[in-house]
């Protein structure tokens, strides 16, 4: 037998080793390219799962009515007919004590005639020289005697006002711009220009026995009658606080004074607590009540289905699938509103598999 060398020793050692180098470069590749394969794997099956989350939707329950607003309104009346010429305009704030208006018994527009009678506000407000026949609040007793039936029977068959009623000055406001329109000019101002001032008011003939004009304290305490569509339970409690909206502006606060039934619903008398300047300076308004809030979670379509006979959502934690029942309450509008079976089972914030087909309870995926 040929003698071993050294050198052979030494040789057969070193490719040992690099077949051992092989081997172990081998098995780290593979075990990377598993890895790998496995976050691809895993990538994949958390995109097709479209991972989503559980959302809260909320939203208001509302009434819409007719309104009237109420509040202190001095009223000037004449025993005589004439002609009755305004100092001031329509909508305008005055102060205490300011002549308002002539009154001319002999029926001429002159202010230097002998038969002229001065008329002066008797508080600071706003003057109307069209009283409506609603001015119901003069003084502070008053307010005690608006009950439901009282204002029912004052208000009657009035015709419903249009929405968010822009008060005195409004309307003066939309007269000139039609009185424009029709004359054929341009109602919008220039830029940097003041807009036009309000129509001056005209002299008008006056009967004897009849409100002329009148003076609102928009200062004062402000109540609301407005009238509810009917329904099976009473909408609010005395002392109730209640929101109110004017169109979609911001909305004001009132509280309930009285809440009865009427023939054609609920009649709601309110007192103005704050917000909602619009109401002091005009009677008839569209109201939006908001009855209440409502919330409820939902899931969007196709995120609860059926295993084992029970409808249910995949829910994802800590990259873990874990099946949990739910009930399906409604579908609307590409969502569905879900309950669990018990408290605390979903919340808002919760993930979930949204396209849950290729989904299976205790696999993993990136969340």
């Amino acid at each position: 037998m040929a003698e071993v060398t050294k050198t052979d020793t030494i040789r057969r050692n070193k490719s040992r080793g690099q077949r051992q180098t092989k081997l172990i470069i081998v098995a780290v590749c593979l075990i990377f390219l598993s890895g790998s394969l496995y976050t691809i794997a895993e990538a994949a099956l958390t995109y097709f799962a479209g991972l989503g989350m559980i959302a809260e939707i909320s939203w208001e329950n509302t009434a819409e009515g007719p309104a009237w607003s109420f509040q202190r309104e001095l009223v000037t009346t004449t025993d005589e007919g004439g002609v009755l010429i305004p100092m001031v305009n329509e909508g305008e704030r005055v102060s205490k004590g300011l002549e308002i208006a002539r009154l001319n018994f002999l029926g001429d527009t002159r202010l230097s005639e002998p038969g002229n009678r001065r008329i002066y506000s008797p508080v600071a407000g706003i003057v109307s020289f069209e009283p409506d026949g609603l001015e119901l609040v003069n003084g502070t007793k008053d307010y005690a005697e608006l009950t439901i039936p009282f204002l029912e029977s004052k208000i009657g068959d009035e015709e419903e006002p249009r929405r968010g009623s822009q008060g005195l000055t409004g309307l003066i406001q939309d007269k000139l711009e039609q009185e424009n329109w029709d004359a054929g000019e341009e109602t919008d101002s220039a830029a940097g220009q003041e807009p036009a001032a309000p129509a001056k008011t005209e002299p008008k003939e006056v009967y004897g026995g009849t409100a002329i004009v009148k003076v609102t304290d928009n200062l004062s305490d402000c109540y609301i009658y407005m009238r509810l569509p009917a329904q099976e339970e009473e909408p609010f409690q005395v002392a109730d606080t209640v929101t109110m909206r004017l169109d979609e502006g911001n909305p004001g606060k009132g509280t309930v004074l009285l809440c009865e039934e009427i023939s054609a619903g609920w009649g709601l008398l309110m007192k103005l607590e704050s917000g909602l300047e619009p109401l002091r300076h005009g009677r008839r308004h569209r109201l939006t009540l908001v009855l209440g809030t409502d919330a409820r979670i939902a899931a969007p379509a196709g995120s609860v289905v059926m295993k084992d006979g029970e409808t249910g959502v995949y829910m994802v934690e800590k990259h873990k699938v874990r099946w949990t029942p739910v009930s399906i309450t409604e579908e609307k509008d590409g969502l569905q509103f879900i309950e669990g079976t018990e408290p605390g089972d979903i919340s808002p914030g919760d993930v979930i598999a949204t396209r849950p087909w290729l989904i299976w309870d205790g696999m993993r995926l990136r969340d």
